[in-house]
């Protein structure tokens, strides 16, 4: 709402006084309110600087009475409790001083030109304030996601470092309840053997006392055999004692050589069991070992998962104290009125080092901060591209395959004293653009996930396929008609599905946008930002689709085994894929049981997940047709 002045007829004219200003009130000290005056309680209103009570005591000129008389009144009659109250009060001084502008003629520009800057000012003060005010709401709603995300952040870790607590105490008490069974057993095994030396020597008394009762009867038999003689022989009488004598005196010494033989024997075999005990304890203490080793690897299996999972806390720990560190800069720079006008404009970040353990990768040992440069997709696919070039080219000329951590550390060495800084970009760089399968794969085998020989294969199945197309394209234009676009697929790839061929003709028509010309060599081509096409992009996944479906039809074939061998493996393998070479069984072999050629046949049996998730990680496909 605006207030106009009276008409100018009502109001004195000042015409008379153009290009003069008046002396008033320099007489009086120069202040129209005196600032310093101690406060007395008064009933006068005071307004604005009007003090009325100061002004009645020096004469003013008319016209300035008549202004601030009508001023006075203006504001009077204005609510101070509507919501644009000082715009209106504004409104209200500003018309006054247009008017108080219009009659000194003199002075007008000068005066004009003061006005229409401050109006200027205050214009672009309440476009930054428009501006702003949306800000300051989204602000608040992003400190509340904020916190909310830090909230849940916070209590699936507590429920998570609990599980893992309970599972810890559980697998304690199992191995402790072990450790009993095995004390047990070692005590039975010890009273078994007691038990059976007391059974061996009541086995030798009931021998000796055996020998002993034989011997009696077979002299019992001699002396009846005896009596019968004497009664025939009477006159070999004396002849015949003299042999009896001699006789007993050789049972007496042959009893006595036989004792001293028993003797020896016992203490000889004392301590010998029979087998079949023997045998019965040793079968128990194997099975009982076996277990023990079992647990010792589910113990270091879930000791490993407890670590990742701390690692996972940790990165996770991380990403809260840079989120909170990004809200409190935020809430600083509203406080303070420094907010960017262009908040697009890349702002400065840190990486936090994730020290220098040994549980770190070894490029990205570091303590301290890590300035974050903001390397686009662009930067690190070209980056990534350059370190896959080098070290291809490195294990031609070395012969064997290097670790990708250990050489991307190599490499970051010509940097200088910046190879952290680029281990650290590159690093989260891979890590925040995933969705690309070039980056990805990269990120993936850097961290353990993946082996390399997946992005050995990927490649070989690429190159393999401009090749085919090549061969196809006898103009040699690059260009294809769909027809034969299509066959080059199917002969390029004859284990795909005829579903997959047809989505692969689908993409490469997409991303040409021509569908009755096939120019395969764009399809090879990058995009502007350094990633590849919508055509190798789905050639990729499909590679890990039916990598995925391979692997699910292998375990199909192993049934419901659970601790796979070598043999067993070798079997699945060629029932579900019978064209395998015996080269690629061996490498699929080695790569499941974490082996080598030479002791393949002696690796022990392995979990089957164990070896399913090997086996994933690794490039694995199908090399025949399927059934």
């Amino acid at each position: 709402m605006r207030y106009h002045l009276p008409l100018k007829e009502l109001l004195p004219s000042v015409e008379v006084n153009e290009g003069y200003l008046s002396s008033w009130p320099g007489h009086v000290g120069g202040e129209i309110v005196q600032h310093k005056q101690k406060f007395q309680p008064s009933k006068v209103d005071k307004q604005h600087g009007f003090d009325a009570a100061y002004a009645s005591n020096a004469p003013k000129p008319r016209f300035l009475e008549k202004l601030e008389d009508h001023l006075r009144k203006e504001l009077q009659v204005l609510d101070p409790n509507v919501p644009n109250a000082q715009e209106v009060n504004l409104q209200a001084y500003r018309e006054v001083f247009e008017y108080f502008i219009e009659d000194l003629k003199t002075y007008k520009p000068l005066l004009s030109a003061i006005k229409n800057e401050y109006e200027i000012a205050l214009a672009r003060q309440r476009n930054r304030i428009r501006e702003l005010e949306p800000l300051q709401s989204m602000l608040v709603t992003t400190t509340e996601n904020c916190e909310q995300r830090i909230l849940a952040l916070r209590e699936e870790e507590k429920i998570e470092i609990q599980s893992l607590r309970c599972e810890r105490t559980q697998l304690l008490e199992k191995i402790d309840n072990l450790i009993e069974v095995q004390d047990s057993l070692k005590i039975q095994v010890s009273k078994l053997q007691e038990d059976w030396q007391l059974s061996m020597n009541d086995i030798g008394e009931q021998n000796d006392a055996r020998k002993l009762l034989i011997s009696d009867m077979n002299n019992l038999r001699l002396q009846q055999e005896e009596s019968d003689d004497s009664q025939t022989k009477e006159a070999d009488a004396v002849e015949d004692s003299v042999k009896l004598k001699l006789a007993l005196k050789v049972a007496r010494e042959d009893l006595k050589a036989l004792q001293v033989t028993l003797n020896a024997m016992k203490a000889e075999y004392g301590d010998v069991i029979p087998r079949r005990d023997f045998e019965t304890l040793d079968k128990s203490y194997n099975e009982l070992t076996e277990k023990y080793e079992n647990l010792q690897k589910h113990f270091a299996q879930l000791k490993l998962e407890h670590n990742t999972l701390l690692d996972v806390n940790k990165h996770i720990t991380l990403q809260r104290d840079q989120l909170s560190a990004e809200v409190e800069l935020l809430k600083t720079k509203m406080a303070g009125g420094q907010m960017a006008d262009n908040l697009d404009e890349t702002k400065e970040e840190y990486f936090e080092g994730l020290g220098t353990g040994e549980d770190v990768i070894l490029f990205l040992r570091h303590n301290g901060l890590v300035k974050n440069v903001n390397l686009s997709k662009k930067d690190i696919a070209s980056v990534l591209k350059e370190i896959w070039e080098q070290k291809i080219a490195d294990d031609l000329q070395s012969g064997s395959r290097s670790n990708l951590p250990e050489f991307f550390h190599n490499f970051l060495q010509k940097y200088g004293d910046s190879a952290t800084l680029w281990a650290y970009n590159i690093y989260y760089g891979c890590r925040n653009h995933q969705t690309d399968e070039f980056i990805n794969l990269f990120f993936r085998i850097i961290n353990g996930i993946v082996d390399e020989s997946v992005y050995h294969g990927q490649m070989q199945l690429i190159s393999h396929l401009l090749n085919e197309l090549t061969n196809r394209d006898t103009a040699r234009k690059g260009i294809l008609s769909k027809q034969d676009f299509s066959q080059a697929l199917k002969s390029a790839l004859p284990n795909k599905s005829e579903k997959y061929i047809n989505e692969l003709i689908t993409a490469a028509t997409t991303q040409l946008g021509d569908s009755k010309k096939i120019n395969y060599t764009a399809l090879f081509k990058e995009n502007e930002d350094g990633t590849a096409g919508v055509f190798i992009t789905l050639l990729q996944s499909q590679y890990a689709a039916e990598k995925i479906k391979y692997l699910d039809e292998l375990r199909n074939a192993l049934e419901d085994t659970e601790e796979l061998t070598v043999a067993d493996l070798r079997t699945a393998f060629q029932k579900i894929d019978p064209s395998m070479d015996p080269q690629t069984l061996t490498t699929y072999l080695i790569q499941g049981f974490q082996t080598t050629s030479e002791l393949l046949d002696q690796a022990s049996a392995v979990d089957i997940d164990t070896v399913l998730d090997r086996l994933q990680a690794n490039d694995v496909k199908r090399i025949g047709p399927q059934k």
